[in-house]
């Protein structure tokens, strides 16, 4: 069996069941990086340019059962374009939604697309805004998503994959 033509993901942030804590979903939204922070300043001796601690990221978004690399659960918004994929004729082995840790296993040579989904990619959303309250912070979600992207292009030129 060969690879899938289309590869559906998104990053940790939205596939994370957060412990099972609803509120703690808004954490994605949290600021990661602060590139305006002081190198001489209490903080940046202590967190670097890390608003939110990466070792309370990590805990807190934890990552969600995967089956054989595919994301056992996944953004409603992922799942409706999956849907409509199959819908529309295209074969339950050519459609795949892969947890991020897996996607290489279902990138190859005849891989055409794959599609990544974000909820708030330009970090301009009410929750978002108002946790960044004005300030020019990098969130977690955003930080995640180009980590992952900046991994799907290297994955890309590793396997030489050429998709359209």
């Amino acid at each position: 069996m060969g690879t899938p033509k289309i590869v559906l993901t998104a990053d940790r942030t939205l596939m994370s069941p957060y412990r099972g804590l609803s509120l703690a979903t808004f954490f994605g939204c949290a600021p990661a990086l602060d590139p305006n922070r002081d190198p001489k300043s209490f903080w940046y001796k202590i967190m670097g340019k890390q608003v939110t601690p990466k070792v309370l990221f990590d805990f807190i978004c934890n990552w969600s059962p995967d089956i054989n690399g595919a994301a056992k659960y996944a953004p409603y918004g992922l799942r409706k374009l999956e849907a409509g994929l199959l819908r529309d004729g295209f074969a339950r082995e050519d459609v795949v939604v892969a947890h991020p840790n897996h996607i290489e296993k279902f990138i190859g040579p005849e891989t055409e697309v794959i599609g990544t989904y974000e909820m708030d990619p330009l970090g301009m959303g009410p929750v978002t805004m108002t946790l960044l309250m004005g300030e020019n912070k990098h969130l977690m979600m955003n930080f995640t998503m180009q980590t992952y992207i900046i991994e799907l292009k290297l994955l890309k030129q590793e396997l030489e994959v050429k998709l359209k």
